[in-house]
């Protein structure tokens, strides 16, 4: 461990050393909320009530001011919708041919609202990606568009893009631990090592690690570890153009089935259910979305994802669930 007696020093030297250690992004995957079940009502039940939701209400506002301002002589509709037709680089790039086409056919396939700031979302999301996938990242792109043409309520552009590739790298060492050293591993390093698929010497693609999180996140998912977050955590030696990863796991707490109520006009459905999710059990998802797929034939054909709700009590670990399968006749009477 290099001692040192302040941070400009630290940086300074590890600067001279060719390295600079940072963290991506970390995936946030918050499954779901704790929220009161009580006052939720699905969307796939909002024409069962008497009256319009809040949200309708604003939508039916929006049209009605679009159309007021359509309709007045002589008003130019206003543009909300941005088409690319073009895109062009503005230098040769090291960005293998079958790469960019597929970045080039991704950008021509979107629609952007042109008050979202969709160019910037494409400079450092679309564009930085694809670079990042072939090891460069990083690359520093901007982006300008050039109006082509105006048709009604679509514009159409011309897309420049410059990027200041920067370095491409290949993974060096790879390592799993806790985010607690207290708190061990709950599977082993070696099992979960086997879920990156990029060894030593490979280009590390942004996409591969990606695909990593994923992975390790579905296996502590799928048994009851619904709040883990895992954290890719990059050492860069830019003399070697290798990168050491670390992949730290913050496994959070294991859940169980606490409550589980359901609505519906079916009770078989109801005793089919409690018998999958019984108190007490470690909390498996897929056993939900299994059912839903298995059962549909038995359930109303509407239904989705959206009418179950989650309450997590994260003191005891215990998750609540309830199923909402009524029917509008149901909730009328």
């Amino acid at each position: 461990m290099l001692a040192v007696a302040a941070w400009e020093d630290y940086i300074f030297v590890m600067w001279r050393r060719g390295y600079l250690l940072f963290t991506l992004t970390g995936v946030m995957c918050v499954l779901f909320y704790s929220q009161p079940t009580s006052a939720q009502i699905s969307r796939r039940l909002d024409r069962c009530l008497p009256y319009p939701t809040l949200a309708d209400e604003i939508d039916d506002m929006r049209e009605e001011v679009r159309a007021k301002i359509a309709a007045t002589p002589g008003a130019i509709a206003p543009v909300r919708t941005v088409v690319i037709d073009e895109v062009e680089f503005d230098q040769p790039t090291h960005l293998p041919a079958s790469s960019r086409e597929r970045l080039v056919a991704e950008l021509k396939q979107g629609t952007y609202r042109v008050d979202s700031g969709w160019l910037a979302e494409i400079q450092d999301a679309s564009i930085r990606r694809a670079w990042a996938d072939e090891g460069f990242l990083r690359s520093e792109p901007t982006v300008e568009a050039q109006v082509l043409s105006t048709d009604k309520t679509v514009q159409h552009v011309l897309l420049t893009v410059h990027v200041n590739e920067g370095l491409q790298f290949r993974l060096g060492d790879v390592g799993i631990c806790s985010s607690n050293p207290d708190d061990p591993l709950i599977f082993s390093s070696d099992k979960l090592r086997k879920l990156i698929h990029l060894q030593a010497g490979d280009l590390l693609r942004a996409k591969k690690i990606r695909e990593a999180i994923d992975a390790i996140t579905e296996l502590y998912r799928s048994d009851g570890y619904i709040d883990v977050v895992l954290t890719p955590i990059m050492e860069m030696n830019d003399q070697n153009h290798r990168i050491s990863l670390v992949m730290e796991v913050d496994q959070e707490k294991q859940y169980r089935v606490g409550k589980v109520e359901v609505f519906g006009p079916n009770p078989q459905v109801e005793n089919l259910l409690k018998s999958k999710l019984r108190p007490g059990d470690v909390y498996h998802y897929w056993v939900v979305e299994n059912f839903l797929k298995e059962h549909s034939s038995s359930l109303p054909p509407d239904v989705s994802f959206q009418d179950i709700d989650f309450h997590r009590n994260v003191k005891s670990g215990a998750i609540d669930i309830r199923f909402n399968f009524q029917t509008c006749d149901q909730l009328q009477k």
